[in-house]
């Protein structure tokens, strides 16, 4: 093995339940549905902007925009790297292993999630929003293959998502 691919919500990035909203923890019970809703998915992939995701929320949650943009503001305050993950990545990193980014995520959270210095860390990374793709769909994982110059064999993908951890097996990431 010789590179580490690291999703970044769930597995890089968390949030504190205990610290969260009713209303947040409402909807994230929503978004971690299977399968996925498919506006979240779409927000991820870039093509649906923050003031459509406000307004598909505002019909999902039945509540009113400003408070369902202060949700979504909430869910992006509230997350802060994982401790036991970002001291993985050091041992990786030292140990010199190559590491990778593969997220879906929206501009507004990976903007966001970029002044975290852990991010830096990183050899290279393929968020889903500036290529309008999105994992579990194969093309997101050649993209990084191929970018990177990785060889599937060689690779290890850490996701908190079994559908994406399986298409990453399909297409020969560990």
């Amino acid at each position: 093995m010789k590179n580490v691919i690291f999703d970044l919500g769930g597995v890089v990035f968390s949030r504190d339940k205990r610290l969260c909203s009713n209303d947040l923890l409402a909807f994230w019970k929503i978004i971690h549905a299977t399968p996925t809703p498919h506006f979240w998915l779409e927000f991820d992939r870039g093509t649906l902007t923050w003031e459509k995701m406000v307004l598909t929320m505002t019909e999902v949650m039945q509540m009113p925009y400003n408070h369902c943009d202060e949700i979504l503001h909430e869910a992006i305050a509230q997350t802060r790297p994982v401790a036991a993950t970002s001291e993985l990545i050091g041992q990786l990193k030292k140990a010199g292993y190559k590491l990778f980014v593969l997220s879906n995520m929206s501009f507004e959270f990976i903007a966001d999630f970029r002044k975290y210095p852990i991010l830096k860390e990183f050899d290279g990374e393929v968020i889903s929003c500036y290529y309008n793709l999105i994992k579990p769909e194969r093309a997101i994982y050649e993209l990084i293959s191929n970018k990177f110059g990785l060889i599937p064999a060689e690779t290890l993908f850490i996701d908190d998502k079994p559908v994406n951890t399986a298409a990453a097996a399909e297409f020969g990431f560990h």
